[in-house]
């Protein structure tokens, strides 16, 4: 049976993620420079949400296809846009970590990159609150249908954009190298997040974030406090 493009463009993004996610680890003496440089703080071709005056920033590393990570994104994440993002406390930076099923990871992660950048965090967010949704698509034979409508809410309205967009090498290395910064980061659960270059261990309620982004700022300060509780080992998700 011949695959039609757009599933055939689907089906080739898992081969794309194999190699980084097996080898960056292990090549990690030779990856570039914008990738070492940036590992632990903003990058040039980072997604950024917020004020460039904030004084505190977090990175997070989050998969579309991660139950935990739509979890916190439906109920934690809009709390936090509007009482740190909003309020010009904090810049957040969301980098890209597809895991499995790798070709629906990497496909929702590639069409939200060929959106309009002011439009790129909206398709992440629609992929997180409808994850169920979309999976089971995927599940039932349904797949290119559902990934067809994130195609169309990312401004792409006919099915050769949408190939060419899955196809695009230009977005394979971006999120290889956001893969690659995960790894020298030492990322090991998601969502993952850095706060201000240091890795964040404690809980990631939006109540316990708003409590530390706020307090850090009214001190003046930009290091974590040592007394950061940390949060359930069986909290997060492990993709290894």
């Amino acid at each position: 049976m011949k695959l039609s493009s757009t599933v055939a463009a689907l089906a080739a993004a898992a081969a794309f993620l194999i190699t980084p996610l097996g080898a960056a680890a292990q090549q990690s003496d030779n990856l570039p420079a914008r990738v070492i440089d940036f590992a632990m703080t903003t990058a040039p071709d980072d997604h950024i949400m917020g004020s460039e005056d904030a004084v505190q920033t977090m990175i997070i590393w989050a998969p579309v296809t991660c139950g935990h990570c739509a979890n916190w994104f439906s109920n934690e994440w809009p709390i936090v846009k509007s009482e740190l993002i909003e309020t010009g406390k904090l810049r957040v930076v969301f980098r890209e970590f597809p895991t499995q099923p790798g070709n629906l990871s990497m496909a929702g992660f590639r069409l939200a990159e060929c959106a309009p950048t002011e439009d790129y965090m909206s398709i992440i967010e629609y992929q997180m609150e409808n994850q169920d949704a979309i999976l089971k698509a995927a599940q039932e034979g349904r797949g290119e249908d559902a990934y067809r409508e994130i195609a169309r809410l990312a401004g792409m309205e006919t099915n050769a954009a949408m190939s060419s967009c899955l196809r695009n090498p230009d977005i394979t290395a971006h999120i290889v190298d956001n893969l690659n910064r995960a790894t020298l980061a030492e990322v090991v659960g998601v969502p993952a997040f850095l706060i201000n270059g240091q890795k964040y261990k404690g809980k990631s309620d939006a109540k316990t974030l708003v409590k530390l982004i706020t307090e850090m700022e009214e001190k003046g300060v930009s290091a974590l406090p040592d007394n950061i509780e940390p949060t359930n080992a069986h909290d997060g998700h492990d993709h290894k």
